[in-house]
């Protein structure tokens, strides 16, 4: 099932040709997301608690080396590092745009996904509102709505086969041997791998490569497949954090504000190159209004938007007469 108010705001958003972004506040837990909308189509997805640990997920999936890595490190700000990277290997040459926005657009889907699980949701529009933070073309919520649904079903199956019934985001999972014959020169499955450790839940691990929830149990589901890995132990799933470790932790952890939680795993993925590890911050976002595109500033919104000439509260829709 997902939120029927956010998918009516959304379609309400695409049959106007509207620009902006719906904000919407999970009203159990506190936690905000932005939904960017460009012309009516969807093109990013934004928490105020969560940002994609890209530099982790680029260093994962073996785009960037230890070498790479020193050759763009002055180009990189430390506080804005995973808003930066994206476009610096694309200048190199190390990445084409299309499998940028596969990654981008697996963070979408996930973060959406999340958001439209949530049953109760606090609404409002923000008029010209935009975001140039892992983008995607603006797509139609109800292509969108499709995928999330097919990730769900995917997700559910894989979850199932590692955990049964039991959290798969808080399964610890311990190696019993070398991946090599199965990763198939995957260098995700292999990233994946050397952080496995024993320790670390799956959620851990993902939040370490700069996976979301979804690929972690799939990197997971094959290698105990394979024999290379097995069910350690199963403690419950957190019940509140400083931030959260992946998109689908949205709406169902309550998030402590604060610095970021010093206990959390580093998020870039051990390599054999030894790659130095820098952890970057959940950074947060204070709305743009302006109608050009440009990167949104990393400050603090209030936690109840003001009302002014470009936000407007959105109600919920009326109830539909039930058919024949």
């Amino acid at each position: 099932m997902v939120n029927r108010q956010l998918t009516g705001a959304l379609v309400s958003a695409a049959e106007r040709k509207w620009t902006g972004a719906v904000l919407a506040r999970d009203k159990k837990t506190g936690l905000e997301a932005s939904v960017y909308v460009y012309v009516g189509g969807i093109y990013s997805v934004e928490f105020d608690d969560y940002q994609p640990g890209f530099v982790s997920r680029l260093i994962a999936a073996g785009h960037i080396d230890a070498a790479r890595l020193t050759s763009v490190r002055p180009s990189l700000d430390r506080d804005s590092a995973d808003l930066m990277v994206g476009r610096i290997v694309v200048d190199c040459g190390w990445i084409s745009v299309d499998r940028l926005a596969e990654y981008h657009r697996e963070y979408l889907l996930a973060a959406l996904g999340a958001v439209l699980k949530c049953r109760s949701l606090r609404l409002w529009e923000s008029k010209n509102e935009i975001t140039s933070r892992w983008c995607i073309l603006p797509t139609r919520i109800e292509e969108l709505v499709a995928e999330t649904e097919i990730r769900r079903i995917q997700l559910d199956r894989a979850s199932s086969a590692l955990a049964g019934e039991g959290h798969a985001g808080s399964c610890v999972l311990r190696p019993m041997g070398s991946a090599a014959s199965v990763s198939n020169g995957s260098p995700e499955l292999d990233a994946f791998m050397r952080a496995t450790d024993g320790v670390r839940s799956v959620d851990e691990v993902a939040a370490m490569c700069g996976f979301t929830r979804a690929e972690a149990v799939f990197h997971a589901s094959v290698l105990t497949t394979a024999g290379v890995v097995v069910l350690s132990a199963m403690p419950e799933p957190p019940k509140e954090a400083r931030a959260l470790r992946v998109p689908e932790e949205f709406g169902v952890l309550m998030v402590r504000p604060g610095l970021p939680n010093v206990a959390a795993p580093q998020r870039l993925a051990p390599t054999p190159q030894h790659v130095e590890q820098v952890e970057v911050p959940p950074l947060r976002r204070a709305p743009r209004r302006s109608g050009a595109w440009a990167e949104t500033v990393p400050l603090v919104r209030p936690k109840s938007p003001r009302r002014d000439l470009t936000t407007e509260v959105i109600a919920r829709p009326a109830a539909r007469p039930s058919e024949p």
